[in-house]
């Protein structure tokens, strides 16, 4: 798509328009997404928790890359590629164990959990076969908060840095996020594109009109602050205390414990602590240029959800169900011939009504793509 079809999108959120409506639907911009933004990121594969034991793995695909997480016999965590070297089979599907050796379901060449091949039948026969030379491909792994991620770029640069001061700030609202289990997964097809779903969990300008019972009975929004950083975006708020909907855990009290956090992971996770310590990720998983599936998952001290934590599940489906038609509503919209660009509404004080944090992501997306100076 060429770099002046961007418009008055400017570097300067009090000036810039948004980005085109045709840059969330167009098929060649969905498409050089995949390499410059997808393959270049850090995304989400599992928590530590789901990988507790050797030959226990997690699949996640992005785009046309399949990548397998594994714990080794060692008890190290790799990351490969998910594919045969023989003949391009896929190993792996899901989640659960391998039993000390990853076979493959179409010829059975068996490789060890560290990724070597340890066995191709009738290779014995072949001219020449060496069977060094066919070893999984590796994929740069690293961790979060107990969280494991992946990047398809060898040379990424470590969490650490790219999110400077994200675990501290996680973990001040959650101290003990990396020894919580998964309770709970649920996933939400959407016919719109996954940056209109970051977009839309980027801000809280439509909160007080479309979410009136996490307005009445969860955030205070005149407590709501949002704050950009190179890697990520913070948005923190009081809860509405004795009338709030989110009772509070004594297992998981922390020193902000009567606060909401919730963390965009660029480019298209979601982290959010809820007042007394219950976390979910909000995974805006890439389907197509008018298709996301927003993944759900809960994380508690328990696998069972007490009741209490399961009122909190039902009371977030509720949000969820109400944001959905409002995405598809607008990746409707943005194919009208009627609407070109909008404007970014933001303010110094960075409220619940700024939208400085969708400018931010939009900018990201411009500069990744090369439409923009970095």
């Amino acid at each position: 798509m060429p770099q002046d079809a961007l418009q008055r999108f400017e570097a300067d959120p009090e000036h810039s328009f948004t980005l085109p409506g045709s840059y969330y639907f167009d098929d060649a911009a969905y498409g050089s997404e995949m390499p410059a933004i997808f393959y270049r990121s850090w995304q989400y594969a599992c928590h530590m928790s789901l990988l507790a034991e050797p030959g226990d793995y997690f699949v996640r695909d992005i785009g046309d890359q399949s990548v397998a997480v594994l714990r080794g016999d060692d008890g190290e965590l790799r990351a490969f590629h998910n594919v045969c070297q023989h003949r391009a089979h896929r190993l792996l599907e899901g989640q659960g164990k391998a039993p000390g050796v990853i076979i493959c379901p179409y010829h059975a060449w068996t490789y060890e959990l560290g990724g070597a091949l340890k066995h191709a039948p009738d290779s014995d026969n072949v001219a020449g076969f060496d069977q060094g030379g066919f070893c999984l491909s590796p994929v740069r792994i690293d961790s979060l908060c107990g969280f494991v991620f992946f990047n398809l770029d060898a040379g990424a640069r470590p969490m650490a840095e790219v999110y400077a001061g994200l675990e501290d700030e996680i973990r001040s609202f959650s101290p003990n996020v990396d020894k919580l289990t998964q309770a709970y997964r649920r996933e939400y097809p959407m016919a719109a594109n996954w940056k209109n779903s970051v977009e839309n969990f980027s801000e809280c300008y439509h909160c007080p009109g479309q979410h009136k019972g996490l307005i009445e009975g969860g955030l205070d929004l005149e407590s709501y602050h949002i704050t950009v950083h190179d890697g990520h975006h913070s948005h923190v708020s009081r809860d509405q205390g004795d009338a709030s909907a989110f009772p509070l855990d004594g297992d998981h009290a922390a020193p902000r414990s009567r606060e909401f956090g919730g963390w965009l992971i660029w480019p298209n996770l979601s982290l959010e602590v809820y007042p007394g310590g219950y976390l979910n990720i909000f995974h805006h998983t890439p389907a197509g240029p008018e298709k996301t599936v927003q993944v759900i998952e809960w994380y508690f001290a328990d696998e069972t959800p007490a009741t209490e934590r399961q009122e909190i599940i039902d009371f977030m489906h509720i949000v969820r169900a109400e944001d959905i038609p409002i995405c598809e509503s607008v990746q409707r919209g943005l194919h009208s011939m009627g609407y070109s660009q909008g404007r970014f509404m933001v303010d110094a004080a960075r409220s619940n009504f700024s939208e400085h944090a969708v400018h931010d992501f939009q900018l990201k997306v411009a500069r990744s793509l090369g439409l923009i100076a970095a």
